[in-house]
């Protein structure tokens, strides 16, 4: 029985309620256009700017037991007169006024909480001092509605909301974005207190040059007393924490203008560094210490717009003590004195870190620092002690430097001028900038880049226009480098306006080239090209290298004065050892584009031998002739020039170039495409008839072993093509004539020549071996096709064209034996006197700058490669300078004393 009367009452029950929700619902479908209406007619009513809204709402149960009115996608455009829809004053996705239900019922239109999630709000003054929100009307200007609504806040929220205030008469901008917001209180009172919590980022608080803060997280939690009757508005004492840091903050605002403080509330230093030496990271490192940072800031102005605020900030740290726990390094000793202030306007404004002072692992530190004329800088310093990096990176975290470990010795006095040019950009001049920094054991990586600089030691010189490097030494990968040089013209340098002129010498006894780029072959790859040279650097440099390595390639004994000027490298004399070759010459880069090069080159070789040659360089890339084929020493003459790709190397395809060689001792041995030849000869049935199998076989055995005593010729390369003119080596064996082409993809096409006495096995008579009178059949075989598979013939256009060139010869030695045996021809000068034949010793000229020989070039090279380390009178000067301005010093210390 009574589960009958539960299910009758709960069908009673919920019947009801469902009920009541579709009656509450069908009455606020009926009324929802004139509820909005109301509430749109009394915004209207309050503002003299048009408000655009994409679509408007009310909704009961999602705000239950309230009722709101959603405006969504609110959008209110700046009112000055040359605005766009660009220019936005307010921004929101959603407004939401929540009312109270049983109000409406009565016709009481009173809004209870104001709710604004996502939005923006930038508030502008222009250069003439117009607001940008002056929107809302005067009280005389509204007008009642029939149905009034009223404004009964007792809560506003914000959620993700970014707010700016940008006066350009004042040279201020505030920028902030609130995570959440929330005002609580009678907030429609004349008089009324409101509690004001906010947790929020500030991006950016700027008064004139001078940043107050940035990219800084914040939160607080303040009472404001807010009295309209007298317009004024009250802050009492409130604790709020700016990246984490407690700071004490109030404040009074009325109808003239403004105070507010802000002071530190015991800000142990240690937190202060650890907060504010990483910018946006996510995590913070801890650094220890004892002592408080001194801080105390006031701001105060005139309400209107068009003065700005005064700002008085003192600053400053009494013994304070830093500990990096993970370098176990620490700052001793640390005092600090600073104040800014803008009051007396721009012209009296100024920035100055006095008397600060430390002691660090390496010694101890004082310097000075004053800036003023923030418009165009004016600074004003000195700094003389030591500095360890390591502490001084893990505090301040220096931007775009991943790691950086030693100490460095500073001794400066310096004075720069800032002029602001007509275009608004800065110009810098220095008027004073005098000392020394000494580098001990210092390492660098900068972000991002894979290079580690390593034992960076030696000392810079600073003389204003002018800067010296001494013996400065460094190690990066398995590459070590001693520098020593002078730059000058290095403000305008630094300023864009001039080259710097450099005089410098680097030694260095491993360079790989692989340690100078700043990022891996991969990464290289997707990276934008960029020019490597710079374009604004001139001067001269002279290298002594002992090895340096390329892909695998060694360079050793690398001598060579260098000129730079205008993205093109110049070494007018270079000396170089690559495979066992002293090579001597000059080399000329250009880069045309970024990171494309073009290369000019005109090199000697005196001693070049075939056999690690060809295993230094892998072969030259082809399997013809390999390390173990061809043995011999060389001279050559390179004319050599050819694009360069630094991501891909040399383009072959533009290489041009000449090569003069001359080859003693020569030795080819095993060369599978003469091994062809003789297979050639085997398949052909004429051949086997004309040779005989014996023959063949001996004719393979010295082509497969070819000794010479000399070979010279000339090698062209142009459009990727090697062409081979026609050239005869000889040997005791064998004499054979070569000439051909051969491509950059391995097709060939290469013709022989051969003496049909020389195929055969020599004959022997009672008399002894018969020797070969020079006359007899040539044979003449083709190569051509891939050096893979070529295929080898008879080449019966080569014989006809000896054929016809050997009839010439014969009537011109017969001409000549006239002249000479009979007088003919005597008034014939192109018919020469017959000289009888000789064996011939052939005897190779190179030039080289059209005048040179190779003698001379290695003879002049070598003078000019004994150069001992260049003397630099001007580091003595300095530091006679030096000596002489530190005794002055101590000198006016006693005086004082």
């Amino acid at each position: 029985m009574w589960k009958k009367r539960l299910l009758k009452f709960s069908k009673w029950f919920f019947g009801t309620i469902l009920s009541l929700v579709l009656l509450i619902s069908l009455i606020l479908y009926m009324y929802k256009d004139e509820i909005c209406n109301v509430v749109i007619g009394k915004v209207n009513t309050y503002l003299n700017t048009e408000v655009q809204v994409s679509q408007v709402d009310l909704t009961f149960w999602s705000t239950f037991p309230n009722l709101s009115v959603d405006f969504n996608d609110v959008f209110i455009q700046d009112p000055y007169e040359a605005s766009t829809k660009r220019d936005t004053l307010f921004a929101s996705e959603q407004v939401r006024l929540k009312l109270n239900p049983f109000d409406i019922w009565r016709e009481n239109y009173t809004v209870k909480s104001i709710e604004v999630s996502p939005g923006t709000l930038q508030l502008k003054v222009n250069e003439e001092g117009e607001e940008n929100y002056d929107i809302v009307k005067h009280q005389e200007d509204t007008v009642e509605q029939a149905a009034p609504v009223d404004l009964n806040l007792e809560l506003i929220q914000f959620e993700n909301f970014r707010l700016s205030y940008d006066n350009r008469v004042t040279d201020q901008l505030y920028r902030t974005h609130l995570k959440d917001m929330t005002l609580n209180g009678a907030l429609s009172e004349s008089v009324f207190s409101t509690t004001a919590s906010t947790n929020m980022k500030i991006i950016e608080a700027r008064s004139g040059k001078v940043t107050l803060l940035k990219n800084q997280p914040a939160r607080l939690s303040i009472q404001v007393n807010v009295n309209s009757d007298s317009s004024t508005v009250e802050i009492p004492p409130s604790t709020i924490y700016i990246s984490e840091l407690p700071f004490e903050f109030n404040g009074d605002v009325d109808s003239i203008g403004y105070d507010f403080n802000v002071k530190g509330k015991n800000i142990a230093i240690a937190d202060a560094a650890s907060r504010f030496s990483v910018e946006q990271s996510a995590e913070v490192k801890k650094l220890q210490g004892t002592g408080y940072l001194l801080f105390d800031l006031n701001v105060n102005g005139k309400s209107n717009n068009n003065s700005p605020a005064m700002i008085q900030c003192d600053f400053g740290v009494d013994n304070g003590f830093i500990k990096d726990p993970v370098s176990k390094l620490s700052l001793q000793k640390l005092h600090l004195e600073g104040e800014y202030s803008n009051v007396g306007g721009k012209e009296k404004e100024f920035l100055a870190l006095n008397n600060v002072s430390f002691n660090t692992k390496g010694g101890p530190f004082a310097g000075n620092l004053k800036l003023t004329k923030f418009d165009a800088p004016h600074l004003d310093g000195s700094a003389d002690g030591t500095i360890d990096l390591t502490i001084l990176h893990a505090i301040f975290h220096i931007p775009a430097i991943e790691e950086m470990k030693g100490s460095m010795k500073v001794h400066s006095d310096f004075i720069v001028n800032g002029v602001l040019r007509e275009d608004e950009t800065m110009d810098y001049n220095i008027q004073k900038c005098e000392g020394e920094v000494d580098l001990l054991g210092v390492n660098v990586q900068l972000e991002d880049d894979q290079r580690k600089f390593r034992d960076l030691n030696g000392r810079v010189y600073l003389r204003n226009n002018e800067a010296g490097l001494q013996d400065i030494t460094l190690k990066l990968g398995k590459s070590d480098f001693e520098i020593n040089g002078v730059f000058k013209d290095v403000v305008n340098y630094f300023k864009g306006t001039g080259n710097l002129i450099s005089d410098v010498d680097v030694r260095s006894k491993r360079i790989s080239i692989a340690d100078l780029g700043s990022t891996s072959k991969e990464e290289k790859e997707d990276l934008q090209r960029t020019f490597m040279l710079p374009e604004n650097i001139e001067g001269t440099a002279f290298l002594d290298v002992g090895r340096m390595d390329y892909e695998g390639h060694v360079f050793s004994k690398l001598k060579g004065n260098m000129t730079i000027n205008g993205r093109v490298i110049n070494f007018p004399r270079i000396s170089v050892n690559n495979g066992g070759a002293d090579i001597r010459g000059s080399l000329n880069i250009e880069e045309r584009r970024p990171e494309y090069f073009y290369l000019k080159s005109n090199l000697v070789s005196k001693n070049m031998r075939f056999k690690p040659l060809f295993k230094e360089w892998n072969n030259f890339q082809q399997d013809v002739i390999k390390s173990y084929n061809i043995d011999g020493v060389a001279q050559v003459s390179l004319n050599f020039e050819a694009p360069f790709d630094l991501r891909g190397g040399i383009i072959s395809s533009g290489i041009m170039a000449t090569i003069g060689l001359q080859i003693d001792e020569g030795r080819l041995k095993n060369v599978s495409a003469f091994k062809s030849i003789t297979e050639s000869l085997r398949e052909t049935s004429s051949a086997r008839m004309i040779i005989g199998k014996n023959n063949i076989n001996s004719f393979e055995k010295k082509l497969l072993d070819l000794k010479f005593e000399q070979l010279s010729n000339t090698l062209i390369i142009k459009n990727g093509i090697i062409t081979i003119p026609q050239m005869s080596i000889s040997s005791s064996a064998l004499d054979i004539e070569v000439s051909g082409q051969h491509t950059f993809d391995n097709k060939i096409d290469y013709r022989f020549g051969f003496r049909l006495r020389d195929i055969k096995e020599k004959k022997m008579s009672e008399f002894g071996e018969i020797i070969d009178d020079g006359t007899g059949m040539r044979v003449y075989v083709r190569m051509f096709g891939s050096m893979d598979d070529p295929t080898v013939e008879w080449d019966s256009a080569s014989r006809k064209e000896q054929a016809k060139k050997n009839r010439e010869e014969e009537k011109e030695t017969v001409r000549a034996m006239f002249k000479s045996e009979f007088g003919l021809f005597k008034n014939d000068t192109t018919v020469q006197e017959y000289i009888p034949n000789k064996i011939p010793k052939e005897e190779l000229i190179i030039e080289f700058n059209t005048k040179d020989t190779i003698e001379e070039v290695f003879e002049e090279n070598e003078r000019l490669f004994k150069r001992k380390k260049k003397d630099r009178p001007q580091f003595k000067k300095w530091e006679l300078e030096e000596k002489k301005k530190k005794e002055e010093e101590e000198e006016l210390d006693w005086d004082f004393d």
